[in-house]
């Protein structure tokens, strides 16, 4: 099974060029360029749409969707796969030396963010809401979980919902 190196892309605007004026849906389009698999076709038809978000085509709503090339050609430039690599290295020599000339100035590179850290200064905020610590051991202002009166004590509101076995009673 050798696939063919071309992408979704190329195909369909080949397919566009080579029959001007046509207007398929997405599985007419499938089956002319010759695309097999659920995957593949579903591959397809996110490209169309693609192609109109980019101005290449234009869709139109009937039954099934169809779509007709604009007769604009694409706004950027299909670039190479060698001009896409020297591209790359082009902007990773960037990157680095703009981190080497923030060392050089004496700034420290920004740091990563952790997703995984809680934002505790956030929790500690909302932590007043809430009857029980704010968060783990806190050193700060520490606070004792508290009970049911000494929290109807301080102004809090307690409503009871009834337990489904109370309500059958």
């Amino acid at each position: 099974m050798t696939e063919s190196k071309q992408s979704m892309a190329d195909r369909a605007r080949a397919l566009f060029a080579s029959n001007p004026g046509i207007e398929v849906t997405a599985v007419q389009a499938s089956d002319a360029a010759g695309v097999q698999g659920w995957k593949n076709r579903q591959a397809m038809r996110r490209t169309l749409h693609d192609l109109v978000d980019a101005g290449y085509l234009t869709k139109s709503i009937g039954v099934a969707p169809t779509f007709k090339a604009t007769g604009q050609g694409m706004r950027r430039k299909a670039m190479a796969p060698e001009e896409r690599a020297e591209r790359r290295r082009e902007i990773s020599r960037a990157s680095k030396a703009k981190t080497r000339a923030a060392k050089a100035a004496g700034q420290a590179a920004s740091p990563r963010v952790d997703r995984m850290t809680i934002n505790r200064s956030r929790v500690a905020q909302l932590s007043g809401l809430a009857p029980a610590k704010p968060w783990g051991k806190e050193k700060g202002k520490e606070r004792a979980a508290e009970t049911v009166e000494e929290f109807k004590a301080r102004g809090g509101h307690v409503q009871r919902l009834p337990a489904s076995w109370e309500q059958a009673a």
